[in-house]
């Protein structure tokens, strides 16, 4: 495998006797010389977080070659925050979206305005 000095994953988890290591997956397209077709193949690298950089388990990151290696197994680090988990915006849009459709704020506003509204009944006690 060649070196790499960027890359774009998903956290998977920290490690838990070493808060700031994270594990990250990326899926890699592997060539099948035989079928003459690429398959994705999900790669795991041990990654260092860096105080500029605070994630959850679920962002998407892109991290990149640390200039020394912190221990044997980890050779890169974070370097910024592109989706946080919860709030994934369309790059072209810049509209938020769940999945593959657009979440309309208007309509989650008065959504919000209605249920708030609502009176709770008198003799139904909880």
């Amino acid at each position: 495998m060649t070196s790499r000095l960027m890359m774009i994953g998903q956290v998977i988890c920290r490690e838990a006797l070493k808060p700031r290591i994270l594990t990250v997956r990326i899926i890699d397209q592997v060539y099948d010389a035989h079928l003459h077709m690429f398959f994705p193949e999900p790669k795991d690298f041990k990654v260092l977080e860096t105080e500029k950089a605070k994630v959850k388990a679920g962002d998407i990151i892109r991290f990149q070659k640390s200039p020394e290696r912190y221990s044997v197994e980890v050779e890169y680090e974070t370097a910024e925050v592109v989706f946080p988990i919860g709030r994934t915006v369309d790059p072209v849009t810049g509209r938020r979206c769940r999945g593959t459709q657009f979440i309309d704020e208007r309509a989650r506003e008065q959504e919000t305005k209605r249920i708030s509204s609502i009176k709770d009944w008198p003799n139904y006690s909880l």
